[in-house]
């Protein structure tokens, strides 16, 4: 939960300052526009590209985390980390939803994707 604080911090801060960097002379609605896109574009290149290039984010590797294929420990495809990271946008406003329902929904094992120590790697 900690490495998703900081991931996600690392996301809104870098996403606001590109958009303070691209739309500081915009109107108020043309700059928050263009900040949640900053948002969700760094959130992407964070969540997904990191966890495909490195098998881990900054969040994760700060905790010594890697992310890791379930089947075989390999390094997470491009789509399932897509997919895993579209999961995680949809986590907490659909936590009320699951919880009525009496389900665990499809976080628990949505794409096959594991958070390992980076030891139990070696």
């Amino acid at each position: 939960m900690l490495s998703a604080g900081i991931d996600g911090t690392i996301a809104v801060v870098a996403g606001l300052a590109l958009a303070l960097r691209i739309a500081d002379d915009k109107s108020f609605g043309v700059f928050w526009a263009v900040a949640a896109g900053g948002v969700l574009g760094v959130s992407f290149v964070h969540h997904v590209l990191g966890a495909v290039l490195f098998r881990t984010t900054v969040g994760k590797f700060l905790l010594f985390t890697r992310v890791v294929r379930a089947e075989d420990s390999g390094r997470p495809r491009f789509w399932r980390a897509v997919r895993r990271w579209l999961l995680g946008l949809t986590w907490l406003p659909m936590l009320p939803v699951w919880n009525l329902l009496g389900e665990d929904g499809p976080y628990e094992d949505g794409c096959g994707l594991r958070y390992v120590r980076s030891k139990d790697l070696r």
